[in-house]
């Protein structure tokens, strides 16, 4: 519990503090999709941006060892029949999902995001997702206990920036 409330009020403080993190990691370079309208901003330091989808719905970024640790995207918020899914739905579904890998450790669902994190095999994960017009956008973090470090601070610039 003492670790989970640590954790949140760093959050909270890179995500008052701006885009800078407390080992000064900062996010200095942005991504923003035209195709479902969000943005992110990343320290270009440490992620590397690879081409965006042949879609154009996102783009992955690897770390120095060539290794995807963040990946951004959306989707139209409708099932295969197309029919609407809704935010609450999305949610349950995706916290069904990752709990049956995963040890969650921070979930919360707001009027228009939600946020999941936690630990599966032995990598940190954060993964936020907002509601934009009639599409989910993801920025799903993902690094391994070696690059803890760096990438922990991280996780509150894409609390504060991915719009």
């Amino acid at each position: 519990m003492k670790n989970l409330i640590t954790s949140l009020l760093i959050l909270i403080g890179f995500a008052a503090a701006g885009q800078t993190s407390g080992n000064g990691l900062k996010a200095d370079a942005s991504y923003c999709n035209v195709r479902f309208g969000y943005c992110i901003k990343y320290p270009e330091a440490v992620l590397f941006p690879q081409e965006e989808s042949a879609n154009s719905d996102g783009r992955v970024f690897f770390n120095k060892k060539d290794e995807t640790v963040l990946a951004v995207f959306g989707r139209f918020n409708q099932d295969e029949n197309g029919d609407p899914i809704t935010l609450a739905k999305q949610y349950k579904d995706d916290l069904a999902r990752l709990q049956k890998e995963a040890t969650i450790t921070y979930k919360s669902l707001g009027k228009d995001f939600y946020v999941i994190s936690g630990k599966r095999k032995g990598k940190t994960f954060y993964h936020k997702m907002i509601l934009k017009n009639d599409a989910f956008c993801f920025a799903l973090l993902e690094y391994s206990d070696a690059e803890k470090a760096v990438f922990d601070k991280y996780a509150g610039v894409v609390a504060s920036t991915f719009k």
